[in-house]
């Protein structure tokens, strides 16, 4: 097996196939890397550009190209000494009737050998054991009145619903049904005409299914089975099921065992029942299928998607390589992020959007709002088993269920982390902990009956009791509860207080938790956290789930040093703005964000008065703008998209940007933006140096070896532009030429192919070497690694240099770096150092660029 040392994450769709990445297996492997690192390669939803809507999990996609390209990638990749990743995605599937299992689940409802695979409640009350599928634009009876829900009869016999075009399989056939073919058409036509009429035997027929067909917006409230998050289209796998489990995993641990895979990317392990249960058999798994091409137990990779909370760490009986690099991200940002900038930036925030500028308050407002909503299905449904529990307990049937609906809100709306981890027989530990602490908020909050009801449900949580029956629905009620608490942090922290709470945009990415003061990241913590993290843990700055690119939020870091200056700056803007205003739309806190947006994410080569690139520009912000509000879900949402505010908001950006009076306010943003933009970019040089240099497994994000001046998706997921990276392996500059150069991001590239170099000339130093901090000024951070006779030395600022010089430089400070003695080489410009006892002077490296990477023998 290829040694893993850097992975390049790769966005597959059928505009960009497992044969496009074949084509590009060359420039990845100059480069430097050791995996192409492929999002889901299974079949999707026709048209999918993500894959994690998958429809058939034992299938490489058709519009992929399908296992003959898959393979023909694997190929190019063993020829330059490289390997493949694959993302899999075990914690749903596509609610499609592309989808074989859900279709005959649909089709036949709980007799279907493939219900228990998914997470159905089909004794939920009210659903009379049916699959209730909220799919219609109106409601069941409005449907068959107004005639968008009728009979069909399709060409091979079969009869279905239809709604608009999408044809709904009927498991329980029509009776009575005329042979002949034109009798048959007039039979359904005059079904169809009756309905409308008010006639119920069509409404009768559709009683007799399986499923429910229902309005979509009560689909939040009644729908019975678990989903992605809130996305009603994304249903719940049971991975607990011993056939779902070996049926999804079934076409990646072939691959493996093949030879074509050298590790594995889970997607969203929060989301299954038991992730400790499913981590540890998946390795077992992996390991047999290793044994194969004889390699041993823990070889190949294995990783998972999870986010950290500050402190956190993953459990440490997980048999995986660690996260897909969310926690680095959150770290090595914070870093760059000057806390002291935090009280002025707060002041700016809430002059301009009236908003308390306290995430803590966003967030609890937030995830009320998302219980009683968004996963309001998901809630009642963890009430019930709660319920259940109640009924066995003498005490706890004395309350009534508004008060342990109560209890179990004020539990979650204050759950500090995504969830817990329960075995068999409770929580204990550290999640035990974290469980009382939120008890101990929930029954402050609330009188004597809450109280009661907290009580008892925190000694449910923690430790299984009573008789066997109690025993399983106190499992049960763990299992919800965690099941529930990590959706929940996810829709009210990243999709909705991100969007609230504008302090500084920067911080509010996916992986962070920007409460008071955590603005950043202190050097001792940082310290810390790289050596608690595993050798081959991957460590991400940039991915398709980020909020921003890395080199928007390095920019926008500097705002955190500069925070005088920004206010100032926002103050012009503002002035300059009150002409354009059709109204109150966008109103303060949507414009607050709008400037950091626009400043931090400003193109370098973008001039005010250039049109066409302007127009490219307004169309990228106005797709982040549309998402921003309606994420933020105060004035618009994606349920109830406002029209009015969206359109004022919408003309008020296309004035800005596009029109003869936005030029002016277009200057002073690029001119703000150009004030910051050199020391934002040392700052994401010193970024990349980490990510490339620290213990871990540096992620390369697609198309981000220059600047990364992406928002969210899908303006993350853009087209890359190859030709351009391809020049750059290949600019004979210097790296002092690249440092004067630096707009066009062929110096982040320079640094990105040498470090990578590096990583393979040396792979020992990097998999094997130690880490050691260095004593480094005020602004700076340093440290060691060291494997044998090899060492490395890296010292990197994490303050923003003052000034705009023409070159990108650090503002080196006087104290003597203590760099051990030895003859050292600088790796960017191939300069000769020799250090005394006495340690190195930062005048020796002021010439060689804000950044200084040296090694110990010599590099060639």
């Amino acid at each position: 097996m290829i040694a893993l040392r850097a992975t390049a994450r790769l966005q597959l769709h059928p505009g960009f196939t497992l044969r496009d990445a074949a084509a590009r297996v060359p420039y990845y492997a100059r480069l430097g890397i050791s995996h192409l690192y492929l999002s889901p390669i299974t079949r999707a939803v026709a048209g999918s550009t993500h894959g994690y809507d998958v429809v058939d999990p034992a299938t490489v996609s058709p519009e992929l190209g399908g296992e003959p390209a898959l393979r023909a990638l694997a190929r190019a990749a063993h020829a330059h000494d490289m390997g493949l990743v694959l993302d899999i995605v075990p914690n749903h599937m596509a609610a499609h009737l592309d989808n074989a299992w859900w279709r005959d689940v649909v089709v036949r409802g709980r007799r279907s050998p493939w219900a228990r695979w998914f997470d159905i409640e089909w004794d939920a009350p009210g659903r009379e054991g049916r699959l209730w599928l909220p799919v219609l634009d109106r409601s069941l009876a409005q449907a068959l009145a107004d005639g968008v829900l009728t009979l069909a009869s399709q060409r091979d016999g079969s009869w279905a619903l239809d709604h608009h075009g999408t044809r709904w399989p009927l498991g329980v056939p029509p009776r009575r049904v005329p042979r002949d073919p034109a009798a048959r058409r007039r039979w359904v036509a005059s079904i169809n005409a009756g309905a409308r009429k008010g006639d119920d035997t069509l409404a009768r027929l559709v009683a007799a299914q399986p499923y429910r067909l229902a309005w979509w917006r009560g689909g939040n409230a009644l729908l019975n089975y678990r989903r992605f998050f809130d996305i009603t289209s994304l249903v719940a796998l049971r991975m607990e099921v011993p056939a779902a489990f070996n049926a999804v995993h079934a076409l990646p641990l072939r691959l493996v065992a093949e030879g074509l895979v050298d590790g594995l990317r889970v997607d969203h392990v929060d989301g299954l029942a038991d992730p400790g249960g499913y981590v540890r058999r998946l390795r077992r798994a992996l390991d047999r299928a290793g044994r194969a091409r004889g390699l041993a137990p823990g070889t190949l990779g294995l990783w998972v998607e999870k986010i950290l909370a500050p402190g956190e760490s993953l459990p440490a009986d997980w048999p995986c390589d660690g996260t897909t690099g969310y926690d680095f991200m959150d770290q090595a940002g914070g870093l760059l992020h000057d806390p002291d900038g935090e009280a002025a930036l707060v002041e700016v925030w809430r002059a301009r959007s009236g908003r308390t500028g306290d995430f803590a308050t966003e967030e609890l407002q937030a995830r009320g709002e998302m219980l009683a909503g968004p996963l309001q299905a998901e809630f009642d449904r963890t009430l019930r088993v709660l319920l259940r529990c109640a009924r066995h307990d003498a005490v706890a049937r004395e309350l009534p269920p508004a008060a342990w609906a109560q209890a179990l809100r004020g539990i979650l709306e204050v759950f500090p982390v995504y969830r817990t981890y329960a075995g068999a027989d409770g929580l204990e530990g550290g999640d035990a902990g974290l469980v009382e602490r939120a008890c101990a908020q929930a029954a402050d909050a609330g009188g004597e009956l809450q109280r009661t009801a907290v009580g008892r449900l925190r000694d449910w949580l923690l430790q299984a009791s009573g008789t066997p029956a109690q025993q399983r629905a106190q499992r049960e009620l763990r299992q919800r509860v965690e099941q529930l608490s990590a959706p929940l942090n996810a829709k009210s922290v990243e999709d909705t207080a991100f969007y609230r709470h504008g302090v500084l945009l920067s911080r509010n990415e996916v992986g962070s938790h920007p409460l008071p003061g955590q603005l950043g990241v202190a050097a001792d913590a940082f310290h810390a956290a790289v050596v608690s993290r595993g050798p081959r843990a991957l460590l991400a700055t940039a991915t398709h789930d980020h909020k921003r690119g890395e080199d928007v939020r390095a920019r926008l870091a500097v705002l955190a040093a500069r925070a005088p200056w920004w206010a100032r700056t926002v103050e012009a803007l503002e002035r300059e703005a009150t002409g354009l205003l059709p109204g109150d739309a966008p109103d303060g806190a949507d414009r607050a964000m709008l400037w950091q947006t626009l400043v931090g994410a400003w193109p370098l080569a973008l001039a005010a008065d250039d049109r066409a690139g302007l127009r490219d520009w307004h169309a990228r912000v106005e797709g982040w703008q549309t998402k921003a509000m309606r994420e933020a879900k105060r004035r618009t949402s994606w349920v109830d998209p406002q029209p009015g505010y969206e359109a004022a908001a919408g003309s008020f950006l296309e004035a800005l940007l596009t029109a003869p009076p936005g030029l002016a306010l277009r200057r002073r943003l690029r001119d703000a933006a150009e004030a910051i933009a050199p020391a934002g970019a040392v700052l994401g040089l010193a970024q990349a140096t980490l990510r490339l240099t620290l213990p871990g497994i540096p992620d390369l994000y697609q198309g981000t070896e220059g600047w990364d001046l992406s928002l969210v998706d899908p303006d993350n997921r853009r087209p890359v532009d190859d030709p351009l990276r391809d020049a750059w392996l290949d600019d004979a500059r210097d790296w002092p030429a690249l440092l004067r150069d630096w707009r066009d991001g062929a110096v982040k590239a320079r640094l990105l192919q040498r470090l990578l170099d590096l990583r393979r000339g040396r792979p020992e130093l990097f998999a094997d070497g130690d880490y050691q901090p260095l004593v480094a000024a005020d602004g700076w951070l340093g440290f060691m690694r060291t494997h044998e006779a090899t060492r490395l030395c890296v010292l990197v600022p994490v303050r923003p240099p003052t000034g705009t010089p023409g070159a990108l430089q650090a503002r080196w400070p006087d104290a003597v770096f203590d760099v051990p003695p030895g003859r050292w080489q600088h790796l960017l410009t191939g300069a000769r150092l020799e250090v005394g006892d006495a340690g190195l002077q930062p005048s020796r490296l002021r010439r060689h660029g804000p950044i200084a990477v040296l090694v110990d023998p010599p590099h060639s």
